[in-house]
């Protein structure tokens, strides 16, 4: 066979295979509704008595254009009878998308961690998302926007503040159900407080089935001005579990 024979052979079989690659390939739509269970749980007894806790829900609905996200997460920990940690975290989240690329969003946060200076905070954002990477291996979403914050410290003392939000979203999926997340977001006081709040949540999951996976977690939240000098500028969070997907 000649050359010119083998090139004729091995373009007629790039033509028949391309197109069953490309249709592989397509990313199937996402259920109408998905909720997961994030949990992980660590208890030591002996020389140190320690208790951990740690649960988070996402409840996700889409009736296109809407997509519809309600989060709620908690930290509980417990060391020789003393409690150490307690952050609540809830969101309700409305995305009303414009194309395949371009999204508004509206969001409603709730957040209590007296460890950190803060009794309860309240804050409402809105803003637009841009898809810069749509999938399916690799998902990169960039927001920006502005919101208001209401803030009551453990002692009493109520701030309020509007800021600025910059934020992204990067997904890469080594296969169906496995992936690598990172969400990266920074908050600045837009009036004369200099405060500046940094977000960043890494996580990697890895199926066990097709309801259960294994999930390791690493968060930290970094504010330039705690509200006094008894309190640190970083929390960081390391955090191993189980996820169930409904």
């Amino acid at each position: 066979m000649t050359l010119r024979s083998l090139s004729c052979a091995a373009a007629a079989a790039a033509a028949l295979l391309l197109p069953r690659a490309s249709a592989g390939q397509a990313a199937p739509p996402p259920p109408r509704t998905r909720t997961t269970v994030d949990l992980g749980f660590v208890s030591a007894t002996g020389n140190t008595r320690l208790r951990t806790l740690t649960t988070a829900e996402q409840f996700v609905f889409r009736a296109a254009p809407w997509t519809l996200t309600q989060t709620f997460a908690i930290v509980n920990s417990y060391t020789n009878g003393a409690e150490t940690a307690n952050n609540i975290r809830a969101g309700l989240r409305a995305d009303f998308a414009f194309s395949e690329h371009l999204r508004l969003y509206a969001v409603g946060l709730y957040e209590r961690n007296r460890f950190a200076g803060i009794a309860r905070r309240f804050e409402e954002q809105v803003g637009a998302s841009y898809g810069a990477l749509v999938g399916p291996t690799h998902v990169l979403d960039v927001e920006a926007g502005a919101g208001r914050n209401q803030q009551t410290s453990p002692a009493a003392k109520v701030t309020g503040y509007w800021l600025g939000r910059a934020a992204a979203h990067y997904r890469f999926t080594f296969r169906p159900n496995t992936y690598l997340d990172e969400k990266l977001e920074l908050l600045q006081s837009l009036q004369s407080g200099p405060e500046r709040r940094i977000n960043s949540e890494a996580a990697l999951v890895a199926p066990l089935s097709t309801r259960i996976a294994l999930r390791f977690g690493y968060t930290i939240r970094f504010v330039n001005q705690p509200p006094d000098t008894t309190y640190k500028q970083t929390d960081q969070v390391v955090s191993s579990g189980i996820q169930i997907i409904f």
